[in-house]
C-alpha cells in the first residue's frame, strides 16, 4: 500500500547467534517480539529477525517507509556502547560523493561477512541501486565484547538489552 496514511516501520535485527555478541540484533528482535508484539497491531510496525540474510531481508522491504536496523558494530568503544546513525546512506546527512557514502561503515568495521550472505553494507548498496531502500534508515549499532563461537551474549551486552530496546522503541515512536 504505497498511499497508506500510516508510515510503515520495520525493525530488523541482524546477527549470528552462534557467534556470541555478534547475534545481539537477533536477540533484541526476540525480546521485542516476545514483549512488545501488541505494538505491531496498533502501529504499522514489523519486527524481523534478519539473521545473516541481509540481502533477502532488505530486498523484501519495498513498502517500508522507515527501517531500523539493530546489529553489532565494532567501533572501538566499550562493550555495550550504543551507536546511532540516521539515514547513513543518503545525501541528506552525509554530503559526500556516492562512492564514499559507505566509507563511514567500512571504517567502523560494520561490514560483516557470513558464509551464506553478503555483508550488510553491500546489501544496503544493492537495495539502494534497486530502489528498494526505505525513505528513512536508522542504524542502531551495539559494541560487542566477544565475537567467537558460542551461544548467548556476554554479560555486558545482556545487561544492556533494556537500554537497547528503549533506544529502538524511541526510534519507532519518532
Amino acid at each position: 500500500m504505497e498511499n497508506s496514511e500510516h508510515c510503515k516501520t520495520a525493525v530488523v535485527g541482524f546477527g549470528n547467534i552462534l557467534m556470541g555478541d555478534e547475534g545481539v540484533g537477533v536477540y533484541i528482535i526476540e525480546e521485542l517480539q516476545k514483549n512488545y508484539s501488541p505494538l505491531t497491531t496498533c502501529h504499522s510496525l514489523e519486527f524481523i529477525d534478519g539473521g545473516t540474510a541481509a540481502v533477502d531481508v532488505l530486498l523484501s522491504l519495498k513498502d517500508v517507509d522507515k527501517l531500523i536496523i539493530v546489529d553489532a558494530v565494532k567501533n572501538g568503544g566499550i562493550p555495550g556502547e550504543i551507536y546511532r546513525f540516521h539515514n547513513p546512506l543518503r545525501g541528506q546527512v552525509f554530503t559526500i560523493p556516492y562512492e564514499d557514502k559507505f566509507s563511514q561503515f567500512r571504517n567502523s568495521e560494520m561490514q560483516k561477512t557470513s558464509l551464506h550472505d553478503l555483508n550488510l553494507v553491500d546489501a544496503l548498496k544493492i537495495a539502494e541501486k534497486l530502489g528498494t531502500l526505505p525513505k528513512e534508515i536508522v542504524f542502531i549499532g551495539v559494541e560487542p565484547k566477544e565475537i567467537e563461537p558460542r551461544m548467548g551474549l556476554s554479560e555486558e551486552l545482556g545487561n544492556k538489552i533494556p537500554e537497547i530496546i528503549k533506544t529502538v522503541l524511541c526510534e519507532v515512536k519518532q
